[in-house]
């Protein structure tokens, strides 16, 4: 077989083939074998027509051209093999001559990277302190799961519970998906548009109130960004908050177990620290990789920019879809297009891709493995976040799925991290 490759700018080779006659007649032969599997001819076992007896039940041309896919796909597999050529995306094929077969793939390959000085990169480590605002700050989270509310009859002021009717109006007009009953809202909590709940703040019950309210232009509905409509409440109950005190009875109850409020905030203390550190490694690993982007040169490929931007949109369709909205709907809300918000994404997924790219240099550069007892050490941690029934099919795909990538990944980054900000 007969090819030539060249080198094309943005990451991409061009591979021209040309297919020897005898692979067609094999091809031609597997075609017929594919294409018969669904023919019905007296006489023959489906999947085993001979190829001129297939040709009097279904056009020539058909077999031709699934042959010649066949063909096309063998000859650009082979090159590709042999070459060692590390494909990154699907080729685009052009025919240039039927016969004998000849064709161009243009395929985008694997990036080179260059990444400057990269050693010199320096990011400062900030000591992690635990203050006492910080416990305080849980312990009074904590301690309104044990608020009790009782009813008042006085003025609603922030920190109380009220419920309230209401709906929106734009001039005279009701306006849709903007009315609600017996709503309940903890004064100051901000669970509701920006300035709502202020407006409820010195009415009591039973008192009705009109206000005007603008939408953020933020507002995740678009048809409300930046509108403004007239709200017209009543205030059906109020309720007054009794924050408990934090008391060994208390801690038990919320936790199931027994121990000392001294006890109590330790243990805080030493989750929050370990919570701040994290963070704190973290903000670290960002701006290190952002400083690493800055002294990185490569060339992305556009398919490989595409593919990329497609999964940032399914990450899109996801997260939408657990808010429980449909996607057509989402598109229609926010005016635009899934073509929209590919072109949208793309210097996101440049820049994903830069970085992903960049991290595996260095990887391959400092010469970082995940040994065997590490990657099994690392699945072990993973089972045990879930129960013993789902360990098996944890084994499986780690043994023949993603899980073993996944988790050699985590390793080598872990260790690239703790090597180059130590």
């Amino acid at each position: 077989m007969d090819y030539n490759i060249k080198k094309l700018p943005k990451s991409e080779m061009e591979i021209k083939i040309k297919v020897p006659e005898g692979q067609i007649d094999e091809h031609m032969k597997k075609a017929a074998d594919e294409i018969s599997r669904d023919v019905d001819i007296k006489g023959f076992r489906p999947g085993h027509v001979p190829p001129h007896v297939l040709e009097q039940y279904v056009d020539k041309k058909y077999i031709a051209a699934r042959a010649q896919e066949l063909a096309i796909q063998r000859a650009y597999a082979d090159v590709v093999i042999k070459e060692n050529i590390q494909v990154v995306a699907r080729p685009k094929v052009k025919v240039d001559k039927e016969s004998p077969l000849e064709f161009t793939a243009t395929v985008a390959i694997l990036p080179e990277v260059k990444v400057k000085d990269y050693k010199s990169i320096e990011i400062k480590k900030e000591e992690v302190k635990v203050e006492d605002k910080d416990i305080e700050a849980v312990v009074n989270d904590m301690k309104k799961y044990g608020t009790i509310y009782k009813d008042v009859d006085r003025a609603a002021k922030k920190g109380d519970r009220a419920e309230v009717d209401f709906e929106g109006f734009d001039g005279e007009k009701p306006v849709e998906n903007t009315k609600s009953s017996n709503h309940p809202v903890v004064i100051g909590e901000n669970s509701l548009i920006p300035g709502f709940e202020e407006n409820l703040i010195g009415m009591k019950k039973g008192e009705k109130k009109e206000f005007d309210i603008t939408f953020p232009k933020d507002y995740a509905k678009a048809d409300f960004q930046g509108k403004k409509l007239k709200f017209k409440v009543e205030l059906k109950r109020v309720e007054e908050s009794e924050i408990p005190e934090l008391t060994e009875e208390l801690i038990e109850k919320m936790t199931g177990k027994k121990k000392s409020v001294d006890e109590f905030k330790k243990e805080i203390e030493e989750n929050v620290k370990a919570r701040k550190e994290q963070e704190s490694i973290q903000k670290r690993q960002n701006e290190y990789m952002e400083k690493l982007l800055k002294r990185t040169e490569t060339e992305i490929p556009e398919a490989m920019m595409e593919e990329e931007a497609e999964f940032i949109l399914q990450e899109m369709k996801e997260d939408v879809g657990k808010k429980g909205i449909e996607f057509d709907d989402f598109l229609k809300q926010a005016k635009t297009t899934e073509d929209d918000l590919r072109k949208k994404y793309k210097p996101e997924a440049e820049r994903r891709i830069k970085i992903r790219l960049a991290l595996q240099h260095l990887i391959k550069e400092e010469g970082i493995e995940a040994s065997e007892e590490e990657k099994l050490q690392e699945k072990e941690k993973v089972k045990s976040f879930y129960p013993p029934e789902q360990h098996e099919k944890i084994e499986e795909d780690f043994k023949d799925g993603n899980l073993g990538i996944t988790i050699a990944n985590r390793i080598v980054l872990r260790k690239l991290f703790d090597k180059v900000l130590d």
